[in-house]
């Protein structure tokens, strides 16, 4: 695989605390608005719905924004092009990735998907890449673990470009800019023994990025975009939970479907249960219950999911929740929350009952991807994320 080398933007170092923020489609508008009431943060970039008031352009606004951070010297532009190690350290887990160009043209033969896109996703971010002449988040990619390049991501390049904490003091954020000619050579050399990456995390932003280069055309970085791209060994998968506002009857009627929809259906009172490979967590009534799903057929690699299983088996032919997409009485709980924020959202009256989900492996992601099949959406959450406004890919 090619990995290319960029003369980004970079953030200012003493700036970078204030400048950083989550993708921007991993919070909603509030909580976006929160980021964007100072006025140095990156989320006024990536989110400008979060600042534009009635009847302004959106796209329009996050240009203005990018050139305002530009001329206050919040970014700087690094004139030799370079590789940067991004690492990790979320508790005792720690990864360390590549950030660099990749080829649009590679997707999705070699940049390869395991979730579909939304047109309506893909034109907003389109737009946004236009707009700002810029790829201004990273897309989050993985290889088969190869240790001649994990060895290179461990070569001491003397003191971090940034070194940050983030809103979760848990995790600690720390850059290194490659300039070194040989070490570009050889990281560059390294990476061509890779066939393939494989989209943890921006789907809508690589497919985005690809349809920008076809529209431009031509020769140009527009033709490459950002991405941190991590050995699968070390990256982690969490479980991405659900949670419903409505079951249309009785409790005791509820638990009688699931039961002959084929799962050993046992309560654990007030404590949520060991999660394992097709057991689901289930809160409902102020009691957690263990739903041990039995007659999987391990050899269907999609449906022997647990996210299929609880899809089909509950959520579409019990709760008649056909499109989990678009459905309003469904949503959807990140695996960094755990079961205490599904009780809390259960206990609050807001929704009546609550799935917590056993993480789907790594393994299953790239296996799912290399033939060219489909999750079910919401089948990942990886963590610890990638941060935005640190370093920006411009053309």
């Amino acid at each position: 695989m090619l990995v290319k080398p960029f003369g980004g933007l970079e953030a200012k170092s003493t700036e970078v605390e204030r400048m950083n923020c989550p993708p921007y489609d991993v919070v909603d508008l509030e909580e976006a608005k929160k980021f964007s009431a100072d006025t140095h943060s990156f989320m006024r970039i990536v989110r400008p719905d979060s600042i534009a008031k009635a009847g302004e352009d959106i796209y329009e606004i996050a240009a203005k924004e990018l050139n305002r951070f530009i001329d206050e010297k919040l970014f700087i532009k690094n004139e030799k092009p370079s590789f940067y190690i991004y690492s990790q350290k979320m508790l005792s887990h720690v990864q360390t990735g590549l950030v660099a160009c990749v080829p649009a043209s590679a997707y999705p033969e070699h940049i390869k998907r395991h979730e579909l896109t939304r047109k309506e996703k893909e034109d907003e971010r389109m737009k946004h890449i236009l707009a700002t002449h810029a790829h201004t988040e990273h897309v989050f990619l993985m290889y088969k673990s190869q240790k001649e390049i994990k060895k290179l991501m461990r070569i001491d390049l003397g003191k971090h470009l940034y070194n940050f904490k983030t809103e979760n003091p848990d995790t600690i954020h720390n850059l290194y800019r490659v300039e070194d000619s040989a070490l570009i050579q050889d990281i560059t050399h390294a990476f061509q023994n890779v066939d393939a990456f494989y989209i943890a995390d921006g789907h809508h932003r690589a497919s985005a990025s690809v349809r920008v280069a076809a529209e431009m055309g031509g020769s140009g970085e527009w033709n490459y975009f950002m991405a941190t791209i991590f050995p699968h060994d070390e990256l982690q998968i969490l479980g991405y939970h659900r949670i419903v506002k409505s079951i249309d009857g009785s409790e005791s009627d509820f638990l009688r479907k699931i039961k002959d929809a084929g799962f050993d259906v046992k309560k654990t009172y007030n404590k949520p249960p060991e999660l394992s490979k097709h057991t689901i967590g289930m809160y409902m009534e102020g009691e957690w219950y263990s739903l041990r799903a039995m007659d999987v057929d391990d050899s269907d690699l999609i449906n022997a999911l647990d996210v299929s299983i609880l899809q089909e088996r509950i959520l579409d032919n019990i709760l008649g929740i056909k499109d989990p997409r678009t459905d309003s009485k469904l949503d959807f709980i990140g695996g960094v929350n755990g079961f205490e924020d599904l009780k809390k959202a259960v206990d609050a009256k807001e929704y009546k009952v609550a799935f917590y989900m056993h993480p789907t492996e790594v393994g299953s992601v790239i296996e799912v991807a290399d033939k060219n099949m489909i999750m079910p959406p919401k089948s990942t959450w990886f963590e610890p994320k990638l941060r935005s406004g640190f370093l920006v890919h411009t053309f």
